[in-house]
C-alpha cells in the first residue's frame, strides 16, 4: 500500500481503472508450477552428476560437511504431483516426538524427514520401504518439500539409528495418552486382542504359537493391541515370549492403562463405592479365568467377555426384546436375558452379571462381567462391537502389513522370561481331568451306599449320621 493513501482512495482509483492490470504473463509467472515431464527430465539430468533426482547438490554437500544441520523443507508449486497436500499429520501427533523422543545427527534427512517419509507411505498405501523402488523418488520428494526421498538401504538405517538412540516407547506412550484424553469416553472401554506376526526369517529362533487365520503353530511374536470401540488403536505391546493374555494384561497393558486413561474416579470415591470400576477392558474367551477377571478387579478395573463351558439353557421367557446402542452410533434389536452368578470357589468366588443374547437360530451367547451396573444393552453393545477389533486386523494386515518389517535385524530378549511348558500344561490338564471324575466316581458310590444302606437302618440313625 503507498505511504499516506487512504484505502477509499485505492478503491477509487481501481474502480476507475487507474491503476493498470499486471500483465497475463508475469501474474502466472509467480504461481507457475512446473509439470511432471519437466521434473522428469530435471530428475534423470541430475543421475549424471549425484543421483537420480537429486538436484540440491549444494545443500548435500553442506551437511556431509557439516555445515547443515539437515536439508532445508521447501515446498514449490507444481502440477500432478502423486500424493500432494500434507494431511493433518501434526494433529495426529506424527510430529510430537521429534527432539524430545527421535532424533537423528545432523546430515541431510532429518527425523522430521523420515517421518514424513513414512506417514505418506502409510497414507500412499505403500506397505513397506521396498515399496519406494516403484515410486518415483523425485516426485515423492516434493511432497515432503525435497529433491528426493531416500533410498531403501537409506531409509531403513534412519529408522533404526532412530529406535536405537531415540525412545520409541515412550513417544508411544505419550501419544496414547494424548489420544486417550482427546476421546476420554472411547477410552472407558478397551478392547485387548491378540494379534501373532509371523516371522519367516532365519536371524531369530522364535517360539511357535498358534495362528488361528492360518490355523498352524508357526514361529513369531504377538503383539496385543489397545483398541477403541470403533476399532482405532491406542497403543501395542509386543511380547517375544509371553504366557498369554492374562500375563500381559496385568503386567504390562493395566499398569500403562491406570496412568493413561482419563476420567478415572478418585480413591476416595472408589473407596466409598464398592461397585464403582476405573474402565472396563473388552477381551476374548481366552481371558475369560475367575483368577483374571479377579485380579483385574483388585485394580478397580472391570472386564468384559465371553463366558466358557456354557452347559446350561436358559429358558426363552426370560429373553426380552431390547433396543442396543452400538458405539458407531447405529442401533439394533437383540433378545436379551440377565442373571446374578458367581465363578471360581472359595476365596476366589467373584460375583459377576451374566447376559446371554438368544439369536433365531436358538443359540445363545454367553457373556460376563465385574461391571456389574451396566445394563443389558450397555454390555451387548459394548461386548459384541468387539468384531471392530478383529476387522482393524484384517484391514491393517491388507493395506498396511503389519506383519512386514521396516528393518532387518534382531534383538536379544533382556532377562531370562518363564512361561510354562506347553507339555507340562498338557499333563496338567490331563491330571484335573482325571481328578475330576475320581470325584465324581466318589460322589456316585457314596450315593449307591447309602441308597443300599437305608432300608435295614431306621430313619432316627440314618439322620443322626447324615448330621
Amino acid at each position: 500500500m503507498w505511504r499516506g493513501s487512504k484505502e477509499s482512495t485505492l478503491r477509487k482509483a481501481i474502480a476507475r481503472q487507474a491503476i493498470p492490470p499486471l500483465p497475463a504473463c508475469a501474474a502466472s509467472a509467480s504461481q507457475a508450477g512446473s509439470s511432471k515431464s519437466e521434473r522428469s527430465r530435471l530428475d534423470a539430468k541430475a543421475a549424471a552428476g549425484m543421483g537420480t533426482a537429486c538436484t540440491r547438490a549444494d545443500e548435500r554437500i553442506q551437511a556431509a560437511m557439516g555445515l547443515a544441520s539437515c536439508a532445508t523443507t521447501r515446498f514449490e508449486a507444481g502440477h500432478d504431483v502423486a500424493m500432494a497436500g500434507l494431511p493433518a499429520l501434526c494433529g495426529n501427533g506424527l510430529l510430537s516426538g521429534l527432539g524430545r523422543y527421535l532424533s537423528l545427527p545432523q546430515r541431510f534427512y532429518s527425523a522430521l524427514h523420515i517421518l514424513l517419509v513414512l506417514g505418506f507411505m502409510a497414507l500412499g498405501r505403500i506397505r513397506r520401504p521396498d515399496g519406494l523402488r516403484h515410486v518415483p523418488p523425485g516426485e515423492f520428494g516434493k511432497v515432503i518439500g525435497l529433491d528426493r526421498v531416500p533410498e531403501v538401504r537409506t531409509l531403513r538405517e534412519k529408522v533404526h539409528r532412530m529406535t536405537a538412540s531415540g525412545n520409541p516407547a515412550g513417544w508411544m506412550k505419550s501419544l496414547a495418552k494424548t489420544w486417550m484424553e482427546g476421546e476420554p469416553e472411547a477410552a472407558g472401554y478397551l478392547s485387548v486382542d491378540g494379534h501373532v506376526r509371523v516371522y519367516h526369517g532365519g536371524q531369530a529362533n522364535l517360539p511357535r504359537r498358534y495362528v488361528t487365520r492360518e490355523r498352524l503353530c508357526l514361529r513369531g511374536t504377538t503383539d496385543y493391541w489397545v483398541n477403541d470401540a470403533l476399532g482405532r488403536p491406542f497403543f501395542v505391546v509386543s511380547k517375544a515370549v509371553t504366557s498369554g493374555l492374562a500375563d500381559s494384561l496385568l503386567q504390562d497393558i493395566v499398569p500403562e492403562l491406570l496412568t493413561s486413561v482419563p476420567g478415572q474416579p478418585t480413591s476416595d470415591a472408589l473407596a466409598a463405592d464398592p461397585g464403582l470400576h476405573r474402565f472396563v477392558s473388552v477381551f476374548d474367551r481366552e481371558g475369560a479365568t475367575p483368577s483374571l477377571l479377579g485380579a483385574l478387579w483388585r485394580h478397580r478395573t472391570s472386564s468384559l467377555t465371553y463366558r466358557k463351558n456354557v452347559q446350561d439353557v436358559w429358558p426363552e421367557s426370560e429373553f426380552q426384546e431390547q433396543e442396543v446402542l452400538l458405539p458407531e452410533g447405529g442401533r439394533t434389536w437383540m433378545r436379551l436375558a440377565q442373571r446374578e452368578t458367581h465363578l471360581g470357589s472359595g476365596d476366589d468366588r467373584l460375583p459377576v452379571t451374566e447376559v446371554r443374547r438368544l439369536t433365531p437360530s436358538g443359540h445363545q451367547t454367553a457373556v460376563i462381567t465385574t461391571a456389574r451396573r451396566l445394563g443389558n444393552p450397555v454390555i451387548a453393545g459394548r461386548m459384541f462391537a468387539r468384531w471392530c477389533h478383529e476387522n482393524f486386523f484384517a484391514y491393517m494386515m491388507e493395506h498396511f502389513d503389519i506383519d512386514g518389517l521396516v528393518e532387518y535385524g534382531a534383538e536379544s530378549i533382556p532377562g531370562t522370561p518363564e512361561v510354562v511348558n506347553p507339555c507340562w500344561r498338557e499333563l496338567d490338564k490331563a491330571v484335573r481331568h482325571s481328578r475330576l471324575k475320581e470325584r465324581k466316581l466318589q460322589a456316585e458310590l457314596a450315593r449307591s451306599t447309602l441308597d443300599e444302606g437305608a432300608p435295614n437302618c431306621d430313619p432316627s440313625a440314618r439322620c443322626s449320621r447324615t448330621r
